[in-house]
């Protein structure tokens, strides 16, 4: 099912988000990871199972084409944890909407004195050293650091929240993203409803 997603790109904040998948998709070590949720206890998703997807938002460097791609995983991955959940997506008359925000800051530690910028410094620098295959052009001795997050809401016809959860994580690495996304997006997906629905109110 179709579904919007808009990318942004400003300059003042892509300076400091860099795509949460980056992030997730780093080496296996990670320093911390955390996962919270809140929801409206007077709303019972037993009696409402239909959905649809409202607007998602990627704050990225990468390519639009592969913010595309990266959000239909998440979307699809979702959808199959709903549909695995006795929810179904619907075009029309939902019961509640989703949507979600990925973003995450980046973090350089030199060892040494110099490393290349990879921060586009406008939106006319179509050409960043950090990229899909392209990491950071950094000194041998430099690491990278990136503490991605993202936020999943639910919503209903008013857009007042009856569900949130965030999910963070802070990795090392991120040269190494893409390579594992399927397994990343699996496992931040499945963290993040791991308890949805909710209990219902008594």
């Amino acid at each position: 099912m179709d579904h919007p997603t808009k990318v942004s790109l400003s300059s003042n904040r892509v300076c400091r988000l860099s795509l949460l998948f980056l992030a997730m998709l780093a080496a296996p070590t990670a320093f911390a990871q955390k996962t919270s949720t809140i929801f409206d206890k007077d709303f019972d998703f037993s009696g409402h199972k239909r959905y649809s997807w409202r607007q998602n938002r990627l704050m990225t460097r990468q390519h639009p084409d592969t913010n595309e791609i990266m959000d239909l995983k998440i979307v699809k991955a979702v959808n199959q944890t709903l549909v695995a959940k006795g929810f179904v997506e619907v075009k029309d008359k939902p019961d509640f909407y989703i949507s979600y925000d990925g973003g995450g800051d980046m973090q350089i530690s030199a060892g040494a004195q110099e490393h290349a910028s990879s921060i586009p410094l406008s939106p006319a620098d179509r050409a960043p050293t950090y990229g899909l295959g392209n990491g950071p052009a950094l000194a041998p001795s430099t690491w990278l650091k990136v503490n991605g997050q993202i936020v999943f809401y639910m919503t209903d016809e008013s857009k007042k929240t009856i569900w949130e959860t965030t999910y963070s994580k802070t990795f090392r690495d991120p040269d190494k993203a893409l390579r594992n996304f399927d397994k990343v997006v699996n496992e931040l997906v499945t963290k993040s409803f791991k308890d949805f629905p909710p209990n219902a109110k008594k």
